[in-house]
């Protein structure tokens, strides 16, 4: 259940998950800026901080915006051939870990106002490079064990390969079933 839910099953390419996530990021920017009436700013984050914790609206859009983009990096990691209750799981889990470490031990944060370590950072950074870059043809499709067409960037896919239903049928309607045939 967990598969259709989070996006396990489904794959998406490298530019349609490029412009999915620049859009969840500027939806959710202009609703900031809608609900608090100031945009981002270096010098007044920590007022916008305040007030867009204090509204119900944008925690709820915050943690809505956490969920599609788990979705959409969960569609990303499948499309790229890997399995991603596997990778995903052991991202947060290494999130978790490191937001624990720095935590506890203050002097290998970032910065005092961070919650993250240099090797947290730089696994985060480098497993998001790796979803926007990582090439995601040449796999081989479950359905009909055929490798799919390549130079496809993942967005629109078509497949050659016949249908892994009309396959059986027609395996069946041929004799190949039971393998005995009149």
């Amino acid at each position: 259940m967990l598969n259709y839910i989070f996006g396990f099953n489904a794959r998406m390419g490298r530019l349609a998950f490029f412009f999915c996530t620049f859009v969840v990021g500027l939806g959710f920017m202009m609703l900031v800026y809608g609900v608090t009436g100031n945009a981002p700013a270096s010098g007044s984050m920590d007022v916008l901080l305040a007030q867009a914790s204090s509204n119900p609206v944008l925690v709820i859009a915050f943690y809505g915006m956490l969920v599609i983009c788990f979705m959409l990096q969960s569609m990303r990691v499948r499309d790229m051939g890997w399995d991603p209750v596997c990778v995903m799981a052991a991202w947060v889990a290494l999130m978790v870990l490191d937001r624990a470490v720095a935590g506890r031990f203050p002097q290998y944060a970032l910065t005092y106002q961070h919650t993250a370590t240099v090797v947290g950072a730089a696994v985060n950074g480098v497993m998001n490079l790796v979803l926007l870059f990582w090439p995601g043809g040449g796999r081989v499709d479950e359905a009909s064990s055929l490798p799919r067409e390549s130079g496809s960037d993942g967005m629109f896919e078509r497949n050659s390969a016949p249908a892994a239903a009309g396959s059986r049928v027609a395996r069946i309607a041929s004799g190949e079933f039971g393998g005995k045939t009149r």
